[in-house]
């Protein structure tokens, strides 16, 4: 059985493609797929990787073998704070500090099992607004919080989120999937993620879109440096990304258009 991680990450429609697996469970099972969302990872020790014990590690394998015995090829675990979560992007100022260590928590607890990683980007000038948003909308504190200069004049970028990923899953095959490409389109980025024949049934959903007029991003020389860092990015993986990561795109990126989110799905909370 291949395991394929699905590493969200926040605002970039992980949402919406969490609820486009539950919606076509019946289908993906007919061709050996199954799906863990955060219902099923934060049962578990897998939520706080921190704090995960040989109980839990036990747990875990004992799930995976029950999956293995029902006849599942392919199992892919979504989770978007297994990155970390925003709070502590707000605190540091920076994207997912601790993506490595995580990553290799994660490595720890799956062994040799898994076969794929999949990362959501974003354009840095949308994501931080996006990030602010949500806080603003759910009153969380830490939205009041966003300390612009810093998080424009910070380095670090996907490019190292990548970096980190590629340490803690040394030789796995990481594809690197843009919100503005797949977002609206989580057919697309199943197939993209794992060769298969994508559902049909919710294949325009996007849920919890942003406002744009709630919460204003850096304005002029700081928007620019967060626009033109994700070029770099982008040019970095375009051009293979040192061999750490595959770009991944749709075959034909004209946006379709795509599902409003019904307010009971909007964004979970993940502080």
């Amino acid at each position: 059985m291949e395991i394929i991680l699905h590493f969200g990450a926040h605002r970039c429609a992980t949402t919406s493609f969490q609820e486009y697996m539950r919606c076509n469970a019946q289908p993906l099972a007919a061709q050996g797929i199954a799906f863990w969302g955060p219902e099923t990872t934060r049962e578990t020790g897998l939520y706080g990787l921190k704090s995960m014990t040989d109980q839990s590690r036990a747990a875990l394998q004992d799930d995976l073998e029950k999956c293995r015995a029902k006849g599942v090829r392919h199992l892919l675990i979504s989770e978007e704070n297994f990155l970390g979560m925003m709070q502590q992007n707000v605190n540091m100022t920076g994207l997912y500090p601790e993506a490595r260590l995580r990553g290799q928590l994660l490595a720890a607890a799956f062994g040799d099992g898994v076969a794929k990683i999949a990362l959501n980007i974003r354009a840095l000038n949308t994501y931080w607004p996006s990030v602010a948003g949500f806080a603003v909308r759910n009153r969380k504190g830490f939205g009041k919080k966003i300390r612009w200069n810093r998080i424009t004049q910070n380095p670090r970028s996907w490019r190292d989120v990548i970096t980190d990923l590629s340490l803690a899953f040394p030789e796995i095959p990481l594809v690197a999937l843009p919100f503005e490409e797949f977002a609206g389109h989580p057919d697309a980025q199943l197939a993209t993620i794992l060769d298969c024949d994508a559902p049909q049934n919710a294949s325009n959903i996007w849920l919890s879109r942003d406002d744009q007029d709630e919460t204003p991003g850096p304005s002029g020389a700081g928007d620019m440096q967060l626009v033109a860092k994700y070029a770099d990015d982008l040019d970095w993986l375009a051009a293979g990304a040192d061999g750490l990561a595959q770009l991944g795109l749709l075959p034909n990126t004209a946006r379709g258009e795509a599902t409003d989110a019904p307010s009971e799905f909007d964004e979970r909370i993940t502080q």
